[in-house]
């Protein structure tokens, strides 16, 4: 039973949290409000209390939700890599270029919101800290890893504001990126 209520709980928190990415993509971050994601999550403002008391709350699960799938989902990749050297970069470069098809609107959402508390920039900072600190000791010219992050979020912040390269253009960089990632150190 307790398996259960966690994933009905996981899911409405899921639920809440799509609906707050919603607003903000098609209204703005203003329209932000927790009556106005109670009415698009359909559920009642005392179920969106009981998973975020406040607005502040909603925006720490947004970053919390996306931090933790993201941080998830590298270390899985970065296990299932045979090769050593590079993994983490490797890991990075193909986890972000695949988000850029997936979970697009909270990322967009959440980016859109974050400027509205610099907590929350200070969080996401501290998060992306820890993954620069794998990157640069990633058993690969640290310079080459740190050059492939900031090109891989180049094509992630290209993606967000729209200017999209052709899929054949964004294969070819994800390869040129992933081959300097298997530079030995």
């Amino acid at each position: 039973m307790e398996n259960i209520t966690k994933t009905t709980k996981n899911d409405t928190r899921q639920k809440i949290l799509r609906a707050a990415a919603q607003i903000i993509n098609t209204k703005g971050v203003l329209a932000l409000t927790l009556e106005a994601v109670a009415k698009e999550a359909k559920i009642s403002k005392g179920g969106l209390f009981y998973h975020f008391a406040t607005k502040d709350d909603l925006m720490k699960g947004m970053n919390d939700f996306i931090m933790h799938n993201f941080f998830d989902d590298l270390e899985r990749i970065t296990k299932d890599d045979p090769r050593h050297n590079g993994k983490w970069t490797r890991a990075y470069t193909n986890l972000t270029f695949n988000l850029l098809d997936s979970e697009f609107e909270m990322n967009l959402a959440f980016l859109s919101a974050i400027a509205t508390s610099p907590d929350l920039v200070k969080s996401m900072a501290r998060d992306l800290k820890v993954l620069q600190n794998h990157i640069e000791n990633d058993q690969i010219n640290p310079i080459v890893s740190t050059v492939i992050r900031l090109a891989v979020d180049g094509m992630y912040f290209n993606q967000l504001y729209g200017l999209n390269l052709s899929e054949d253009v964004r294969d070819q960089v994800l390869n040129y990126l992933l081959s300097l990632s298997e530079e030995e150190e």
